[in-house]
């Protein structure tokens, strides 16, 4: 009876007992997989953004900054001409602002002088200011002569100094740059000739002035040709 008594205790106590239910964590494996291909996905994004920023930020570079270009031919002398006509007598008589022109007027004058400045001073008033002057005309056209060769050998080495940039070009800017620094060295240089071709022929306009000078002189000091045999009272 007491064995019966305690197997029925147990089975009661048993049946009556709370059931315990064992929780486990459920993972969605797909779901992870998913995440995990979004996420390289987005990285991928991420990197290929910053590869077009940098390209970005590199096309920028190449066209936009200082390439110095602007430095190239920044020794060359590009005002020895004379701008006006009062500059021009200046360097007629050797003296003026245009220092080099002035000095190879004064080697002119002193080179092709002929009669001494007694003999200069013994003529006529009228006769030695012609002469005079025939000799500036004369010394002008040399001088300018002298410097535009001058000048056209420095500029040949300095648009050969431009020649060799080229191959510094590095980028599209600097290429862009030395494109328009030869285009001004062209620009420049037209209209140097433009303006040494007006001074020649304002040269060679005085030297006309200064022989229909010594012709109406020559009329002067002479009277007509057709006259000088003419009977006179």
């Amino acid at each position: 009876m007491r064995a019966r008594t305690v197997v029925l205790s147990t089975l009661l106590l048993t049946l009556t007992a709370p059931l315990a239910h064992a929780q486990f964590a459920v993972i969605d494996v797909a779901s992870v997989a998913q995440l995990i291909s979004e996420v390289q996905t987005l990285a991928q994004q991420v990197q290929t953004a910053q590869a077009q920023l940098s390209q970005a930020q590199a096309e920028f570079k190449a066209m936009t900054g200082d390439r110095g270009m602007e430095q190239l031919l920044s020794g060359v002398n590009r005002n020895y001409l004379p701008t006006n006509p009062a500059a021009l007598q200046a360097a007629s008589q050797g003296t003026g602002s245009y220092t080099a022109l002035a000095a190879s007027v004064r080697g002119a004058l002193a080179s092709e002088a002929v009669l001494s400045a007694p003999q200069l001073s013994s003529l006529a008033p009228a006769a030695s200011a012609q002469l005079q002057s025939q000799r500036q005309s004369a010394a002008l056209l040399q001088g300018l002569t002298q410097q535009a060769l001058v000048n056209a050998s420095a500029r040949y080495a300095g648009l050969q100094q431009l020649i060799d940039a080229i191959g510094t070009a590095s980028d599209q800017k600097g290429a862009l740059d030395l494109q328009a620094r030869i285009s001004a060295e062209g620009g420049m240089l037209q209209n140097e000739r433009t303006k040494l071709e007006a001074l020649f022929q304002a040269a060679h306009a005085d030297q006309e002035v200064g022989a229909q000078r010594a012709r109406e002189l020559l009329i002067a000091g002479h009277g007509q040709f057709d006259e000088r045999f003419q009977p006179r009272p």
